[in-house]
């Protein structure tokens, strides 16, 4: 009687270690090619911001919206928000509740003009901020929050229209006052991981804010006047309220070194380190 050959224990575990070979040798390359598609569709999503942006300046005689209300269209809680604490506005990046594809009723001075943005939020950020944020303001009051939804981490550059008096010097109110729009950033990615030498806090709001005036009185006065050099940081002036974030193109197993994409006026995005944000946010 014909008998047909099987494997044997040895051979199949031959044929095991080969597929785990491979997988190992796969498994990284799908890991870049997904962050390489990842960080296409982030600048995809900004540059509907730039157009976004291009497009509010023409219908407001060239005055940029306060980025506090770019979102939103009022800083005191919505009844959606009646429930958490005082401090709701730091938790907005990922209340689901007040997520405004579901809830237009809260748009703000730039969300009619954001409507076609394909999304508001990195995919590559969405899947870190399900796992991990260290953010005080989210250490602090997050379980309150019952519709966790990371649903935005674009936020505006609040040198550009704030109305805010801690930025009154830096700031500009139209962007034919800008002076360089190649290198100033409308819009840009913030995270929700915190490294205290650098930044004082994660994504909690929806503008971008380096530090009061007072502040950058200061740095510049330690680099003699040059915005370009300064930088976050011990090496650098020390501690910014907010920084670009760092999560594109991150050295292994720490995601604030890496970068963080930027919406310029000039229509062009482009991503670059924490230790640039203050020269691509200062306006002067």
């Amino acid at each position: 009687m014909h008998r047909t050959k099987a494997f044997t224990l040895i051979e199949l575990l031959v044929v095991i270690a080969v597929i785990a070979v491979l997988m190992g040798i796969l498994m990284p390359a799908l890991g870049k090619a997904r962050e390489l598609a990842q960080g296409a569709a982030c600048k995809g999503n900004l540059k509907n911001y730039t157009l976004a942006m291009a497009m509010y300046l023409d219908d407001n005689d060239r005055q940029f919206c306060q980025p506090e209300r770019c979102y939103f269209s009022q800083l005191t809680a919505y009844p959606a928000e009646s429930g958490l604490p005082g401090n709701h506005l730091h938790l907005r990046w990922c209340n689901g509740d007040i997520e405004l594809k579901s809830n237009p009723q809260y748009r703000g001075m730039m969300a009619p003009y954001l409507a076609d943005a394909r999304a508001c939020i990195c995919p590559t950020f969405k899947t870190l901020a399900v796992r991990h944020s260290d953010d005080q303001f989210f250490m602090a009051n997050g379980s309150s929050i019952s519709n966790y939804e990371p649903w935005y981490n674009y936020t505006m550059n609040a040198y550009l229209g704030s109305l805010n008096s801690s930025v009154e010097k830096t700031r500009v109110l139209k962007d034919t006052d800008v002076k360089h729009p190649a290198t100033t950033f409308s819009f840009t990615e913030e995270s929700a991981r915190v490294d205290t030498d650098y930044n004082a806090s994660g994504l909690n709001d929806t503008f971008m804010v380096c530090g009061s005036d007072s502040m950058v009185d200061g740095w510049l006065a330690q680099v003699g006047g040059n915005p370009r050099l300064v930088e976050p940081g011990p090496e650098g002036v020390g501690q910014f309220w907010d920084v670009i974030a760092g999560f594109h193109h991150a050295p292994s197993g720490d995601k604030l070194r890496g970068r963080g994409n930027c919406a310029f006026l000039d229509g062009h995005v482009e991503a670059h380190p924490r230790s640039e944000t203050f020269y691509y946010a200062y306006p002067k």
